[in-house]
């Protein structure tokens, strides 16, 4: 079993799920769209759309698998309004991206989880501010009036992180999920991705705490469920013996 093979699975069942679906595939070709020299700051009377403002509700996190066969490459999905039909409103927001890639180990599965849940902070697009993120997987973005009105979209933001994540080595497909229809459709992908929590907060606590006393351990039935996990604790257990 795959690290992330259950939330993928369950992501899965959730876009089958959902009637009011759009789906694509991102054509190939460098985006278009141009940068804002990383000064992408989007202030109150210039917001377009507002995307997972915390007095609504959002979620954001990523997923690989080696099975490169489980996704399509370059595929974006949308399961509510896209950008333009939403000018003046603040939508709750949801995002996950699954990557397909290869290498993957006992030694490097950490760190590439890491290098892959920063890419997002490197997405520069005019008129696009990535405004608050947090370690509890949420995501709020501003898109400007007149980057809306020159046509930003999902699929310029989808095709921009796509390019992002396909400059890491190791990296070889990209899907990503975009999520606006309701507060009731993000809940629902936020259960999701507490499991997902649990899988990165157990390398967490084996990786950086270097705790391995599995007795009094938050994440042992999560360990349980998952091979790749304990490979990665007898492999960190072996190194201090």
């Amino acid at each position: 079993m795959g690290l992330f093979d259950r939330p993928l699975g369950d992501v899965s069942k959730f876009i089958e799920g959902k009637s009011s679906k759009r789906s694509w595939i991102a054509l190939p070709g460098r985006n278009s769209w141009p940068p804002g020299g990383n000064r992408n700051v989007v202030l109150g009377s210039d917001v377009g759309l507002e995307l997972g403002n915390p007095k609504m509700l959002s979620v954001s996190f990523s997923m690989w698998t080696e099975d490169i066969g489980a996704i399509e490459d370059s595929r974006i999905t949308l399961i509510g309004p896209d950008m333009a039909e939403s000018m003046g409103k603040s939508l709750p927001f949801g995002k996950v991206v699954i990557v397909g890639g290869k290498g993957f180990n006992e030694d490097n599965s950490y760190d590439r989880y890491r290098e892959i849940d920063s890419i997002k902070y490197d997405i520069d697009l005019k008129g696009y501010m990535l405004r608050g993120v947090s370690q509890y997987r949420r995501e709020w973005c501003r898109v400007s009036k007149d980057a809306l009105r020159d046509g930003f979209s999902f699929d310029v933001l989808g095709k921009a992180l796509i390019e992002k994540f396909k400059q890491k080595d190791f990296v070889e497909a990209v899907e990503i999920l975009f999520v606006t229809s309701s507060r009731d459709d993000v809940a629902e992908l936020s259960v999701i991705s507490q499991y997902v929590a649990m899988i990165v907060g157990a390398m967490n606590k084996m990786i950086e705490e270097m705790s391995l006393d599995c007795s009094s351990c938050e994440y042992l039935e999560t360990c349980k469920d998952i091979l790749e996990l304990r490979k990665i604790r007898r492999k960190i257990a072996d190194g201090v013996r």
